[in-house]
């Protein structure tokens, strides 16, 4: 479990930084040329779409100007399936630290960019039984489908 709770916190950061083709599979992200609001709006449409609900959307910005990072549109949006959510939380405790889902959307120049922890990355870190294995490859299956729905959609507008 401190296992997990250290690498969704600082190790994921340290990955990030250090090995991004490495970084490619354990953080699935998107780019799109659309606006920040525009992509914060249609990512919420998406993922209810892929039966997911949106609990949460958080502001990030004023935290990282804190820490020197110059940003102006950072958002998490927290987001799950409520039933798998309760009966994961009580069949793997270990997961808890994982639910509600996090994805961050922010700006990068005129892009804006959503990423995602890839659920299978965990595998090594969790007592993974076969049943929780197909599971975390799924979530990573809905996952990639939301973020290429993001990209054809945003084509299809633009046309």
């Amino acid at each position: 479990m401190k296992a997990l709770a250290r690498w969704l916190g600082v190790g994921l950061s340290l990955v990030i930084l250090n090995s991004p083709l490495q970084a490619q599979e354990k953080v699935l992200s998107a780019r799109t040329t659309q606006g920040f609001d525009a992509t914060l709006e249609q990512v919420q449409d998406v993922l209810k779409q892929h039966g997911f609900s949106v609990a949460h959307i958080q502001k990030c910005d004023g935290g990282l100007h804190d820490m020197g990072y110059k940003t102006d549109n950072y958002k998490i949006v927290f987001f799950g399936r409520l039933e798998e959510v309760r009966a994961l939380s009580k069949q793997y405790p270990d997961l808890v630290p994982l639910f509600p889902f996090k994805l961050a959307v922010y700006a990068d120049g005129k892009n804006t960019v959503m990423s995602v922890l890839n659920p299978v990355e965990l595998a090594p870190l969790l007592d993974t039984d076969p049943a929780l294995q197909q599971q975390l490859k799924a979530w990573e299956k809905d996952f990639r489908a939301v973020l290429a729905a993001m990209k054809t959609t945003q084509v299809a507008q633009a046309n």
